[in-house]
């Protein structure tokens, strides 16, 4: 099965699978940058710290 996490955005949320996530950034104003495979990327306004451990979280369970 899929693993979709949650992330929180300025214009609302976003679902990522978290098998393709291949970097979690800070970007220079304190938000999250997620790259993705195949060069896609989500901004995130969560902190970067909470992704990542949500990320993690979801690859512990897959």
């Amino acid at each position: 099965m899929v693993k979709l996490i949650e992330v929180k955005s300025l214009g609302g949320t976003n679902f990522v699978r978290a098998d393709r996530v291949i970097a979690v950034q800070t970007s220079a104003t304190g938000s999250t940058v997620i790259v993705m495979e195949g060069g896609a990327v989500v901004n995130s306004s969560e902190p970067t710290p909470v992704v990542a451990a949500r990320l993690r979280a979801a690859e512990d369970q897959g």
